[in-house]
């Protein structure tokens, strides 16, 4: 389910990319044409707004980790499943960082050729360090600042 999720969701966002848009009207046309089951449209459309919504937020992790390459180098197919990855890998920590990766090379096979799966594991590995480290930093500053509170207080 997820997995057909993910490949509806790429679908629409590199129509939503060719037509330069970021508004979600042209995702549920698109999403209302497929006949699926409404958990799939639901978690498609949820991954498809998300992803649109961050782009530039997303686009600034991929930058930072992609080596000898541009974002606008990559075809627009590989750009947008790694977007959508990274899109999960921050906004859902909950799912397991090794599924979503698989998953975009899963993608990548579907959809591009067997050569871009390299790479986009190898992104994706470094985005899912640099979030875990980011998380890691923020739960240490907020640990410090709650024994600082509990310090004053007491």
């Amino acid at each position: 389910m997820r997995h057909q999720a993910r490949s509806y969701a790429v679908q629409a966002l590199y129509q939503a990319e060719l037509i330069q848009s970021k508004a979600m009207k042209h995702a549920d046309r698109f999403l209302d044409q497929l006949e699926t089951s409404s958990e799939v449209k639901a978690f498609a459309r949820e991954l498809i707004e998300g992803t649109l919504k961050h782009r530039k937020y997303l686009d600034r992790y991929l930058r930072k980790n992609l080596e000898h390459w541009k974002l606008s180098r990559l075809s627009t197919t590989v750009r947008n499943i790694l977007r959508l990855a990274v899109y999960e890998l921050y906004h859902h920590p909950e799912l397991s960082h090794s599924v979503v990766i698989n998953e975009a090379v899963e993608l990548c096979k579907d959809f591009v050729d067997d050569t871009s799966h390299g790479l986009t594991n190898s992104v994706l590995q470094k985005v899912f360090d640099q979030i875990d480290q980011e998380r890691k930093t923020k739960s240490t500053k907020s640990e410090v600042e709650e024994s600082k509170k509990h310090e004053v207080t007491t």
